[in-house]
């Protein structure tokens, strides 16, 4: 446990290495300077699932009391005009005016820069993560297999066999996108058709994250920690058995991942270490 928080951390985004931001359970939102860690107000006891900005003064955040949080760099304030939503889970957005967000119960909503807007999913699956980029638009992935891939403003259901709850996803372009989730799956997706890859384990994932296309990391449970080599993911120590719920980093020399009662490490190149208040 770090001496920061002993909530649970679930989120982790940023800027730099000198603007991080990490979310967690009863209204935890802690922020790194490049100096030190500091707790933020966030005016309720929300969990935090899922981060995403365009500037350090344009942050939304997802949680699971079916909010939208803003914080304009200076406070955090949940969106008041949005009817409550179902627990929300994930964010991604691909400009200050394209920006979705999902929840349980399948839906997305799309931010057009004024508001907030339901799309069209034709599912009602739990949806749990966002990933896209602008040469092909977004990808959603949830439970029971699903992925959808945007189609204007309707989503259409990719098919492959896997029924696996995926709680992660995340892509270098069109051509090159990891999803990884519940008994040990991940699969890989290269514009055309999905691959499983072998990764040795039943464990859930719950994230997937790498600076690059040479180095990718997957985490979830009980300190559970893989790097792609090749085509291979491989278990590394991560000196922990907490669970691991979320991951991103600046390089491949400082990478941070969060986790259950505080824990945050940091990769600087050569191993992962606790992170200290």
């Amino acid at each position: 446990m770090s001496a920061l928080t002993s909530s649970h951390l679930l989120s982790v985004f940023g800027f730099s290495e000198n603007d991080i931001f990490v979310g967690g359970a009863e209204g935890t939102m802690l922020h790194y300077d490049g100096r030190q860690w500091a707790p933020m107000e966030t005016g309720g006891r929300w969990t935090f699932k899922d981060i995403w900005g365009s500037a350090p003064d344009n942050i939304y955040a997802v949680v699971t009391d079916g909010r939208i949080l803003h914080y304009d760099g200076k406070t955090w304030s949940p969106d008041e005009d949005m009817e409550k939503l179902p627990p929300m889970t994930g964010i991604f957005g691909l400009a200050p005016d394209e920006i979705y967000a999902c929840s349980r119960l399948g839906k997305i909503l799309r931010y057009d820069g004024s508001s907030w807007k339901y799309t069209q999913t034709g599912t009602d699956t739990d949806i749990t993560r966002l990933w896209g980029c602008g040469e092909s638009g977004m990808l959603a992935v949830g439970y029971d297999g699903l992925v959808l891939k945007q189609d204007g403003e309707r989503w259409t259901r990719m098919t492959f066999n896997s029924n696996a709850e995926f709680y992660g996803i995340y892509g270098f372009g069109p051509d090159e996108v990891y999803m990884v989730g519940s008994e040990g799956a991940i699969f890989k997706y290269n514009g055309v058709e999905f691959t499983e890859m072998p990764s040795q384990t039943m464990e859930f994932f719950l994230d997937v994250w790498g600076p690059s296309r040479e180095m990718v990391f997957a985490i979830g449970d009980e300190g559970m920690i893989l790097y792609l080599d090749g085509n291979e993911w491989t278990r590394i120590e991560s000196n922990t058995k907490e669970y691991l719920t979320g991951i991103w980093g600046t390089s491949d020399e400082n990478i941070y991942v969060v986790g259950d009662n505080g824990l945050i490490l940091n990769w600087n190149g050569e191993d992962w270490k606790a992170v200290e208040g």
